[in-house]
C-alpha cells in the first residue's frame, strides 16, 4: 500500500526578510506596542495617536500665532491623558489574568524583534557604544522561540568614478 503524498505545504524553519530601515523602524514600533498592550502599558500609544495631529501642524508652520499652537498643544495634552485614562480603566476591566506562558506567548516573541533592532541600530549608529544606554545592552530573549539574527547593509557610494583599467 502507497502513501498519499500530503497536500500540506513543508514546515518553514526560518524566513529571512529584507527591508529599509524606515520598515525596520515601522516594525521595531509595532512590536514594542504589541508587547505593552499585552502589559496594558498605554502611555507611548496613547502620546503617539493624540500628538501625530499637533506634530504634523508644527512641522508645517501651520499655526497662525504662539497661542494657537498653545491651544492645540494643550488639546493634544487632554485628549491623550483621556484616552490613556480610558484605556487603563477598560483594561483592568476587561482582560482577566491568565498564565503568562499562555497569554505572552506572542508578544515575547514580538518583543524579540523589536529589541534586536534596537540594539542593532543603536550599535550602528554610535558604534563607540555607550555604558549609559539600555539600548546597547545584549537584548535578553524571554520568548520560547531562538533569537532572531540581523544584519545590517550600508548604502553604497556610487558616487565614484569607476576605474578606467
Amino acid at each position: 500500500m502507497t502513501k498519499k503524498k500530503s497536500d500540506a505545504p513543508a514546515e518553514v524553519e526560518t524566513i529571512t526578510l529584507t527591508m529599509s530601515r524606515p520598515v525596520a523602524e515601522a516594525v521595531q514600533t509595532a512590536c514594542e506596542w504589541y508587547l505593552r498592550l499585552h502589559m496594558g502599558q498605554f502611555w507611548d500609544l496613547a502620546e503617539d495617536l493624540c500628538f501625530a495631529k499637533f506634530y504634523s501642524d508644527a512641522e508645517s508652520n501651520a499655526f497662525q500665532s504662539e497661542e494657537q499652537r498653545k491651544n492645540a498643544f494643550n488639546a493634544a495634552i487632554d485628549r491623550r491623558n483621556t484616552m490613556l485614562l480610558e484605556m487603563e480603566r477598560l483594561y483592568s476591566r476587561c482582560v482577566l489574568p491568565a498564565p503568562t506562558s499562555d497569554v505572552m506567548k506572542a508578544p515575547y516573541r514580538a518583543e524579540q524583534v523589536w529589541l534586536v533592532i534596537r540594539h542593532a541600530l543603536a550599535w550602528h549608529d554610535k558604534p563607540e557604544g555607550d555604558w549609559m544606554n539600555v539600548e546597547f545592552d545584549k537584548p535578553l530573549n524571554r520568548s520560547d522561540q531562538p533569537q532572531p539574527t540581523i544584519k545590517l547593509t550600508e548604502v553604497q557610494d556610487n558616487t565614484k568614478p569607476a576605474c578606467d583599467g
